[in-house]
């Protein structure tokens, strides 16, 4: 089986896959390295998993890797080693090539010019910086597990639309191993296309060999995969599908909570989709002609990730637990629509133009418009590097007091909300944070009751009627939460958790002694022989 297709090896892939990495990277690789996103949360994840010994009692990072195993030991042992930024950047760009490599072999298999695959990157990515057409998905990004898959899962597409069948479903099961709601989407998808095209004409035995090809290379999802379903008690006093699907990430998976303006963007994004393929058949003059066979391939693959996504839709108002919603089922569809109109509306423009020569300088006017405007924010993103972790002094100079004046082992209470980054700028654990949400069932409840203890004995619980700006409302009011705890309440805490310190803000005043103060923030102690300090 040759996995490396022969137009890799020339000159010309290759010069291409740079331009599409360097197009990519100038907007993307150093945009809020680690301190935001979900780089905040997977890698300190990692380096947890590496080097176990780095913050032993911080609760949410030793949990089990799961599905993020083979992510995990892949960089978190480059973190143990060059730290998070030269890993975040390092492994951004690892990410970029894989997309890049995915899209040049689908521009090519497609027919798409060099330029006019830049221009459809472009519309992907710098007109629609959100990605994601409605669930707020993203493809190319920050480096976490689901990059480097949506990596594999363009390049089982690319051989797909060449019709090379094994080598797709070994790049799903790579997709599905490191990220296995990604992959098995993807894979569902795609499975799905190879049987309308060939699944009559196709021998039962080669069915097998692919599904088998498939299974053996997704296998590091399989254990996580059985334990989410198999493991752990069968009933929760609250059930882990509605808090992670209403209490926590609404605005991916829940469609009544999205704003009106998706479904206007959702509208738009189909009708050029169908616009663009109605284009290219009319001006086909030869339907075996193999681009244009791979655009009709292309345009029923985007169909067909919409189904999973339509299924989500019109289920979500009777799937009052999130049982169904809890699997992402807009995850693909939601990038693949805005990814492949790009391409296809790219298709349509040089197919329709007979001036190639218009096309051409229309483009690289377009790219280099695009390009001038990201100097500004590249610039800018330079300037937040240099800043890094964060450009606020008095959440430092807490921080840089943690790290150097507490025990290695100390536990400490800090805002549920604010400070995602403490971890891993202090080295110390804390027992829960709002955007630190963990992937198994036992796990997500226990962060449930954690986050209520922090808010006063009562998770936030939105209102029947309340669907737009849940997660927004939770979190405010999760921080009024905490703000509000008394001197009685927060020893409680203290207690219960094992704990050393509590943070929280000046005006937050509790008769408990005080071990660090700054001009926002007090760092309360435990013990009475807490000394007062002042920047």
């Amino acid at each position: 089986m040759r996995l490396i297709h022969q137009r890799l090896l020339n000159i010309p892939c290759i010069a291409q896959v740079f331009a599409v990495v360097a197009f990519i990277s100038f907007r993307l690789l150093i945009n809020n390295n680690v301190d935001m996103g979900n780089e905040i949360d997977v890698l300190p994840l990692a380096k947890q998993f590496a080097d176990p010994t780095w913050i032993p009692k911080d609760w949410y990072l030793n949990q089990a890797p799961g599905y993020r195993l083979l992510f995990a030991t892949l960089f978190g042992n480059l973190i143990v080693a060059w730290g998070f930024l030269a890993t975040s950047i390092l492994g951004r760009l690892m990410c970029y090539i894989l997309v890049a490599l995915g899209l040049v072999l689908i521009g090519q298999r497609l027919g798409l010019t060099l330029i006019l695959l830049l221009t459809a990157i472009g519309l992907f990515l710098y007109v629609n910086p959100e990605q994601g057409i409605a669930a707020k998905e993203w493809l190319v990004g920050g480096l976490e597990a689901k990059a480097i898959a949506y990596g594999w899962v363009l390049l089982a597409i690319a051989y797909l639309l060449r019709y090379q069948y094994s080598a797709a479903a070994l790049l799903l099961g790579l997709a599905t191993s490191f990220h296995v709601l990604v992959g098995g989407w993807a894979a569902l998808i795609l499975f799905a296309q190879m049987m309308l095209k060939q699944g009559m004409q196709m021998p039962r035995l080669d069915h097998l060999r692919l599904v088998l090809i498939y299974l053996l290379f997704s296998c590091f999802a399989i254990p996580p995969v059985i334990d989410q379903l198999f493991s752990g008690p069968t009933s929760y006093a609250i059930a882990p599908s509605f808090i992670y699907v209403f209490l926590r990430l609404p605005h991916h998976l829940y469609p009544p909570a999205w704003e009106p303006v998706v479904w206007l963007r959702l509208i738009g994004c189909l009708f050029c989709l169908v616009f663009s393929m109605r284009v290219l058949h009319q001006h086909s003059k030869d339907s075996s002609n193999p681009y244009y066979q791979a655009q009709v391939d292309l345009f029923q693959l985007t169909l067909l990730s919409l189904v999973p996504f339509a299924i989500g839709v019109i289920i979500a108002p009777f799937d009052q637990q999130g049982s169904w919603l809890q699997f992402y089922p807009f995850r693909v569809g939601d990038v693949l629509l805005p990814l492949n109109t790009s391409l296809l509306l790219a298709c349509a423009v040089q197919r329709t133009v007979t001036r190639q020569q218009i096309v051409r300088i229309g483009c690289i006017s377009w790219i280099a418009i695009a390009c001038a405007l990201q100097i500004p924010t590249f610039q800018e993103q330079i300037a937040e590097l240099k800043q890094l972790p964060v450009p606020d002094p008095a959440f430092i100079g807490l921080c840089d007091w943690v790290k150097t004046q507490t025990p290695a082992n100390a536990v400490i209470i800090s805002p549920p909300v604010e400070f995602a980054e403490f971890s891993w700028l202090t080295e110390r654990a804390t027992i829960v944070k709002y955007k630190l949400l963990p992937q198994t069932k036992a796990y997500i409840v226990e962060w449930y009751k954690r986050l209520a203890d922090l808010n006063g004995g009562t998770f936030p619980q939105p209102a029947v009627s309340e669907t737009r700006g849940v997660y927004s409302s939770i979190r405010q009011r999760l921080t009024e939460g905490y703000y509000r705890l008394d001197s009685n309440q927060v020893s409680q805490l203290i207690q219960k958790y094992a704990a050393s310190y509590f943070i929280t803000r000046v005006d937050h005043q509790l008769t408990l002694p005080i071990a660090y103060r700054n001009d926002r923030y007090i760092l309360y102690a435990t013990s009475s022989n807490a000394t007062l300090r002042k920047l």
